[in-house]
C-alpha cells in the first residue's frame, strides 16, 4: 500500500492538470470539441490507470478492514469474515482437509513457521498457528487433536486449485517412436 498509493497519485497528476487546463482555457475545450477521440483516449487511459493501481489498492484496504474468525468444532471448520461491505461465511467438514502441514516461510524479516490445515482449495486452507519455532511434538499433537494426517509441506504446496487459468498441465502419454 505504501508503494501503490504514491504511484497512483503521481500518475494521476497529469490527468488532473489536463482537467484544470480544460476548465480554465476555452481554446483547450475547442480542441477537445474538434477532436472527440482525444477525450475518449484520455478517458480510457484514466480507466486503465485506475484499474491497474486502484483495484489492488482497494483490495488491500478491504482486506485490512476485514475481520475474520475461524471456528473448528464438531468436525467442522467455519469461517466468518466481516468487512465494510458485508459478511462472507463458509463451512467445510474437517474430513475434507488433506492434512496438517508444517510450512517454513523466509523473508528479509526472518523465518516464520506455520501450521496449516491444507485443503484442496487454497482459499479454504487455515493457518492454525504462526511462530518463530514450532517443535515436532506440537505438530504431531495438533494432527492428533484434529484427527488429520501430517503431510510434508512439499506435498501441501503441490495442491493445485480446482479451477483457474494457471493450473499445472496434466502429464501426457508419450507417443511410440515410429
Amino acid at each position: 500500500m505504501a508503494v501503490l498509493l504514491p504511484a497512483l497519485i503521481a500518475l494521476m497528476v497529469p490527468f488532473w492538470l489536463v482537467v484544470v487546463h480544460l476548465a480554465t482555457d476555452p481554446a483547450a475545450r475547442a480542441v477537445l470539441a474538434a477532436r472527440p477521440l482525444l477525450g475518449v483516449q484520455l478517458g480510457f487511459g484514466l480507466l486503465v490507470l485506475v484499474w491497474i493501481f486502484g483495484w489492488p489498492l482497494s483490495h488491500l484496504i478491504y482486506r485490512g478492514l476485514e475481520r475474520r474468525r475461524i471456528t473448528i468444532a464438531d468436525g467442522q471448520v467455519r469461517s466468518e469474515a466481516v468487512g465494510p461491505f458485508g459478511q462472507r461465511v463458509w463451512q467445510e467438514p474437517l474430513a475434507d482437509y488433506a492434512g496438517l502441514a508444517h510450512r517454513v516461510r523466509t523473508s528479509l524479516s526472518g523465518v516464520r513457521h506455520e501450521l496449516v490445515l491444507v485443503h484442496r482449495r487454497p482459499s479454504r486452507a487455515v493457518v492454525l498457528t504462526s511462530s518463530s519455532q514450532i517443535p515436532e511434538e506440537a505438530v504431531g499433537a495438533m494432527a492428533r487433536l484434529f484427527a488429520v494426517a501430517e503431510i510434508p509441506s512439499r506435498e501441501a504446496a503441490s495442491f493445485t486449485p480446482l479451477h483457474g487459468y494457471f493450473r499445472l498441465a496434466e502429464p501426457q502419454p508419450r507417443l511410440a517412436a515410429a
